[in-house]
């Protein structure tokens, strides 16, 4: 029961969170960072781990399971990217840690999802070759939004 529940309340709280704390003026160009980076990246990389290198599967999806994928997957990521770009610190030291804080805390969701049973994955691949990808893929997002976002006047993390 918890594995049927546990993406559909992860996705209730992430939004309830997007909504407290995204001014409404600024939903609509944060959920196109989402979309684009978030949900559209999760299915480039599961696609790419899952489907070619067979490194990282879904498992126990029940109803949410498409195409050997969890369907709710890319709307959690949409809403972590979200929150993500919205908290993001203006100062580039405070940046740097953010993201290396934000791939642990992917690591770690990634652990609670196998414990759940929803997630599994290549012994080897936890937690070191897991880190480093999700510590390109919050560098990335945190790069195109600073060079693309009329939302951002920050120092750029990257130069």
């Amino acid at each position: 029961m918890l594995t049927t529940f546990f993406y559909p309340s992860y996705i209730l709280i992430a939004f309830i969170v997007v909504l407290i704390t995204i001014p409404k003026n600024d939903l609509k160009k944060y959920f196109i960072y989402g979309v684009l980076l978030g949900g559209l990246g999760d299915v480039v990389v599961v696609g790419i781990f899952q489907n070619f290198l067979n490194i990282i599967w879904f498992k126990n999806a029940g109803i949410f399971n498409v195409l050997g994928q969890n369907i709710l997957s890319p709307p959690s990521w949409i809403l972590t990217v979200m929150i993500f770009l919205s908290f993001l610190p203006q100062q580039k030291t405070f940046q740097y840690i953010y993201v290396f804080a934000f791939a642990l805390f992917s690591v770690c969701y990634g652990y609670l999802v196998h414990n759940i049973g929803l997630f599994d994955f290549r012994p080897w691949f936890y937690p070191s070759f897991a880190y480093l990808t999700f510590l390109f893929w919050w560098s990335f997002i945190t790069w195109i939004f600073i060079r693309t976002s009329s939302l951002d006047k920050r120092d750029s993390l990257i130069y």
